[in-house]
């Protein structure tokens, strides 16, 4: 079985924001829940898969473990530990 994806307080406010924002530029509440859906979907891979994307080259002094990846028109970043992987960020790219 592979890593737990946990998203961050900071990660769900971002998404929450992200909805609101996108929510009011299109108008249209089934648009929005499906991209947002889709953004929050996309973490799921990172259970058997949390080195598949590039090293975070936003993040200084990376270790390795500070990842991101592009779904839509947003950035998620992500930190890789040794039970868990937690969505650190979600933000407009």
């Amino acid at each position: 079985m592979g890593k737990r994806v946990i998203w961050t307080h900071q990660a769900d406010k971002d998404l929450s924001e992200l909805y609101l924002e996108l929510l009011e530029r299109s108008k249209s509440v089934k648009t929005t829940i499906r991209v947002m859906t889709e953004v929050f979907e996309s973490s799921f891979i990172l259970e058997n898969n949390s080195e598949i994307f590039k090293l975070d080259p936003l993040k200084s002094n990376n270790d390795g473990t500070i990842r991101f990846y592009e779904k839509h028109s947003y950035r998620i970043s992500y930190k890789i530990e040794r039970e868990a992987v937690y969505v650190i960020r979600a933000c407009l790219n």
